[in-house]
């Protein structure tokens, strides 16, 4: 084989790859995953929270929790206002939250429209991944903390987890 020494980077379209990114995400293709949210991670001067909580869900398949936790406690630093459509949320039937709270919907990627439109439910997703990651890194005054947050009592991976970590927390 050849190499060109002259060759220069990819042109990438980086709006399509985020596009694939997502699709290797949700279909669990996590080296893919991996590949294509770390190019866009290292080629971003301003990291969005969709880019910062698809490349967390990325570390956290990697077993990297470490960076996982960092990466989203940044997305989280920049979930702070209300979604435009937050009045529009009363509307939603009460069946689809039950829905995404017995789920594992928080382990499948992000886009920007949803972080516009769903700002509380994606900082939902964002501490329940928390929750996980803290799990499995035995932090459970951390996973304890996490559940007591607002909404999170409802969510069956938290629930499920504080079982654990007050188990644990107690026979300590």
């Amino acid at each position: 084989m050849l190499i060109n020494k002259n060759s220069t980077e990819p042109n990438i379209d980086l709006t399509r790859l985020f596009a694939d990114g997502i699709v290797y995400i949700n279909t669990s293709q996590w080296v893919f995953a991996h590949a294509a949210f770390s190019y866009l991670y290292q080629n971003s001067k301003s990291k969005s929270v969709t880019l910062l909580y698809n490349m967390a869900l990325c570390h956290y398949f990697a077993k990297e929790y470490a960076k996982a936790i960092s990466v989203l406690t940044a997305a989280l630093t920049q979930v702070t206002a209300p979604s435009i459509s937050s009045q529009s949320n009363q509307n939603v039937s009460n069946e689809l939250f039950i829905h995404e709270f017995e789920n594992n919907l928080y382990q499948l990627a992000l886009n920007e429209t949803t972080v516009e439109l769903s700002t509380n439910i994606v900082k939902l997703r964002i501490r329940r991944l928390m929750v996980d990651l803290h799990l499995v890194q035995e932090n459970w005054q951390e996973v304890i903390r996490l559940s007591t947050l607002p909404e999170m009592d409802k969510c069956k991976n938290v629930q499920e987890a504080l079982i654990v970590a007050k188990s644990k927390v107690n026979t300590l």
